[in-house]
């Protein structure tokens, strides 16, 4: 009997899926306990062709989605979890891979502790081929695994500030029942759908297993979405920060976690900064649209409970970002914030 359903969105990675595929189909705990169901998100390219080769091998276990129009990750993720057959979900990149243990030691706890959902660690890969890490590098050194009972509100606000602001879907497997019953997916047809789905995991779940070792490969493509230079994947992001909020308040949570929910909304807006200053043409309007989404939502970040948790680069982009710049001021801004990355990646040369 499948145990666990592996959703993989696939939009033109003929270079890497099978890589991918590779990764999943070596796993210790054997292809007889996974699904694996791939959504092909409109490729333009061979992708579909490899994974139908894929099929023709694995008849058993892949499930293969068409979509005729590019959804994005978010439209696959969705459609493939109404797919999913089993009791566990775990979310893979197609130009990610697996550690051969993955799923064994995800597993694993899942059963024994009776858990919501089990995380592990990932670590940035920019291997062009399949590898996989030395015992040194898959170990987090002076970390042990740890069961979280999230059934308070404290803990559950602690895992939002920890975990919440850095935790996407992926490096995590998680109970179905979770997912349905609270109706936690992905915004459509938007880049950065993954921002928006993290601090309702945290605080849905009530028992959560945390595996301290990289088991998870992320690809370092720098031809990818989240490296592009590419205002328009800017306002998506800023749209999920609106998406976002106005879930939060459909779903009643401010009441208990505002300052949890308002520092994760403070964390997107100093990394949408810090993309819009390091744009070879940054845009100025850009700029007041964030600053315009942070006024009618968080009038004052000092306020905030963990205001004082932001490092100092991240609180220099807060003070842009709550200044209203005018156009020369905010190119000031910008030339200043590229002459520091310039001094600190030489000084990391040195």
């Amino acid at each position: 009997m499948k145990e666990i359903s592996v959703i993989i969105p696939c939009y033109n990675v003929v270079r890497w899926i099978d890589r991918c595929l590779t990764s999943i189909v070596r796993q210790t705990i054997g292809m007889d306990v996974l699904e694996v169901i791939c959504i092909d998100d409109a490729s333009t390219d061979d992708t579909w062709e490899h994974l139908q080769e894929w099929e023709q091998k694995y008849p058993d276990n892949l499930v293969l989605i068409r979509q005729e129009v590019n959804r994005r990750q978010g439209a696959a993720r969705n459609l493939g979890l109404r797919y999913a057959s089993t009791e566990w979900v775990a979310f893979v990149d197609a130009d990610d891979w697996l550690e051969p243990d993955y799923f064994e030691l995800l597993h694993a706890p899942a059963l024994e502790f009776n858990c919501d959902a089990v995380c592990c660690q990932s670590a940035r890969d920019t291997s062009e081929v399949l590898n996989y890490f030395d015992q040194d590098t898959k170990n987090m050194e002076g970390k042990n695994d740890s069961l979280i009972c999230a059934d308070t509100e404290t803990v559950k606000k602690e895992l939002l500030r920890t975990r919440g602001t850095s935790t996407g879907p992926c490096a995590v497997l998680v109970h179905r029942r979770v997912l349905i019953e609270h109706e936690i997916c992905f915004p459509e047809d938007l880049v950065y759908e993954d921002r928006f789905w993290p601090p309702l995991l945290y605080i849905y779940v009530n028992r959560i297993y945390l595996v301290e070792k990289r088991l998870y490969h992320y690809f370092r493509n720098l031809h990818s979405t989240v490296f592009a230079d590419n205002n328009d994947h800017l306002i998506d992001w800023m749209t999920v920060q609106i998406i976002k909020w106005r879930e939060y308040e459909r779903r009643g949570l401010f009441r208990k976690y505002y300052d949890e929910l308002a520092y994760d909304i403070l964390c997107d807006a100093v990394k949408i900064m810090t993309l819009i200053c390091r744009s070879d043409m940054p845009s100025f309007s850009l700029y007041q649209l964030e600053c315009q989404i942070l006024a009618e939502r968080i009038p004052d970040c000092k306020n905030n409970l963990y205001f004082g948790e932001f490092q100092e680069s991240s609180r220099c982009m807060l003070e842009a970002l709550y200044s209203s710049l005018d156009r020369e001021g905010f190119r000031q801004f910008q030339q200043m914030v590229k002459q520091m990355r310039m001094l600190l990646k030489g000084l990391q040369n040195q």
